[in-house]
C-alpha cells in the first residue's frame, strides 16, 4: 500500500523541507504578520461548524452534513495552529506539512498528525460516496 505524502513527511525531514520551500514558492504557504487575529478567525470558524454539527446531530437529520462540518472544525483548529507558528496555507496538504513541521515531536504525536491527516483521506471518501448516492436516486 502506498503512503500519503503527509506519512513521508512524518519519516523524511529533507523531504518535508523541501515539499515545504516548493509550496512557499508556490504561495500554498504564506508567511503571516496579523497572527492573532488570523488565530481567532479560524478558532471563532471552528466552533461555530462545531455548533453546526451538534445542531445536526441533534436534529437526526442530514448526518452527512454533520460528517463535513466536524471535518472542517477539525481543519479550522489547524488552520488556527498553523497561524500560531505565524503561516497561513492554501490547501489541506500544506496544512498537515506546516502541522508536521512545526509540533510533530513537540506539542503533537504520531497519532495526533494520524487523526488530522486520516480525517482528511475519510471526508473525501465520504464526500465521493455521498456525490454518487446522490446521482443514483
Amino acid at each position: 500500500m502506498n503512503k500519503e505524502i503527509w506519512e513521508i513527511w512524518l519519516e523524511d525531514e529533507e523531504r518535508r523541507e523541501k515539499d515545504f520551500h516548493r509550496y512557499s514558492k508556490s504561495k500554498k504557504v504564506k508567511r503571516e504578520i496579523e497572527i492573532q487575529e488570523l488565530v481567532k478567525g479560524h478558532i471563532d470558524k471552528a466552533d461555530h461548524n462545531l455548533k453546526f454539527t451538534n445542531s445536526i446531530l441533534e436534529a437526526g437529520k442530514f448526518n452527512d452534513w454533520a460528517v463535513v462540518s466536524a471535518y472542517y472544525s477539525i481543519y479550522h483548529v489547524s488552520l488556527a495552529l498553523c497561524a500560531l507558528k505565524g503561516y497561513s496555507t492554501k490547501d489541506h496538504l500544506a496544512t498537515l506539512l506546516i502541522l508536521i513541521r512545526e509540533f510533530y515531536k513537540k506539542e503533537l504525536n504520531k497519532e495526533d498528525i494520524e487523526v488530522i491527516g486520516n480525517a482528511t483521506i475519510k471526508k473525501k471518501k465520504f464526500c465521493t460516496t455521498l456525490k454518487q448516492r446522490q446521482k443514483g436516486q
